[in-house]
């Protein structure tokens, strides 16, 4: 149970310091919370960031992103990772960031900001 609330926090915290990130580069950046979905546009392309915290249907979220967007790139932060559900539903995803591993807040933020310098380039 503490654990999970701790992932939430920590979940929480990289929302909002992805929000602050688009902020400080003048970057277009928008939440949508029923599918805990950050979506970071440029020119005509998108980058989304997902956060699952429990283990559920990713393949729901990344095909609702799909059909509005089919060359979206989409970075899954979640704490269960299922690579074998992944792979066998062959979800296109840009990358993984492990919410339960033993990253510190600041490593994790660089690897986000990681993802969206590059998306920027």
């Amino acid at each position: 149970m503490l654990k999970s609330i701790q992932q939430l926090i920590m979940s929480l915290r990289v929302f909002l310091a992805i929000k602050q990130y688009c902020k400080q580069k003048k970057i277009n950046c928008k939440i949508n919370i029923l599918f805990n979905t950050i979506k970071i546009s440029r020119n005509f392309s998108s980058l989304y960031f997902i956060i699952i915290l429990k283990k559920s249907n990713y393949k729901t979220t990344v095909k609702h992103i799909r059909k509005k967007e089919t060359t979206a790139q989409v970075v899954l932060l979640t704490s269960e990772v299922d690579y074998h559900y992944l792979f066998k539903n062959h979800l296109e995803l840009l990358g993984i960031i492990n919410l339960s591993a033993n990253y510190s807040y600041t490593y994790l933020l660089k690897m986000v900001k990681d993802y969206i310098d590059t998306f920027l380039q």
